[in-house]
């Protein structure tokens, strides 16, 4: 059993940022999904969704990440991902090719500063 997925939300300047944790998975996707998309008001410019306290993500999550950016992509906005460099999702999203739909950042403060 995967224990629930928290979000955390926060306003920096003209980016909303969301700080996921806990599992992601196909049980639980699509309310992440549905939460993030909310978040974002049409003035905001990127959502920069901090995963460094995500534990796992399967390919329902996955999916999660290029559906929210290709929406945000049609809005005008941006997807930005934070992951520090020792993250175990690390490979997860290196082998699914997330960064050609949202760039990867090493900090909460490069993807503020893009």
């Amino acid at each position: 059993m995967s224990s629930p997925a928290e979000i955390v939300l926060d306003r920096r300047r003209g980016d909303v940022v969301a700080r996921l944790s806990g599992e992601v998975d196909m049980s639980n996707a699509t309310y992440v999904r549905d939460q993030l998309l909310a978040s974002m008001p049409n003035d905001a410019l990127a959502l920069v969704l901090d995963i460094s306290g995500t534990r796992y993500l399967d390919s329902a999550a996955i999916e999660v990440l290029f559906d929210v950016s290709r929406r945000l992509a049609r809005r005008r906005q941006e997807l930005r991902l934070v992951m520090p460099p020792d993250s175990p999702l690390r490979r997860v999203i290196e082998l699914t090719e997330v960064h050609t739909a949202a760039p990867v950042h090493e900090s909460l403060e490069q993807a503020l500063t893009e």
